[in-house]
C-alpha cells in the first residue's frame, strides 16, 4: 500500500507564474516528443527512442532545465516501452 502526501503551495505571483511556464514547457515537450515518436511508428520504420530523446533533450534542456527534461523524457519511455 502506497501513502499519498498533500501539500499546497502558497506562492506569490512570480512564483506561480513561472510554475505555471515550467509546466507548460514540461507539457509541450511531452506532446512534441510523444507526436515525434508516434509518427515513426505509424511511418513503419520503429520508433527511435534514442534519437528521439537525444533530440529533443537537446531542445529543452536550456528551457526547463536538464533534470526535469531528462525526468519527462524518461516517463515517455516508459510509455513507448
Amino acid at each position: 500500500m502506497r501513502r499519498t502526501s498533500v501539500i499546497k503551495l502558497v506562492t506569490d505571483k512570480e512564483t506561480e507564474n513561472k510554475l505555471k511556464v515550467l509546466c507548460s514547457l514540461s507539457a509541450k515537450l511531452w506532446n512534441e516528443v510523444n507526436y515525434e515518436r508516434r509518427r515513426q511508428f505509424f511511418s513503419k520504420k520503429g520508433v527511435d527512442l534514442k534519437g528521439t530523446y537525444k533530440m529533443f533533450y537537446e531542445k529543452y534542456k536550456k528551457l526547463i532545465g536538464s533534470a526535469t527534461a531528462q525526468q519527462v523524457l524518461n516517463k515517455n519511455n516508459e510509455a513507448w516501452n
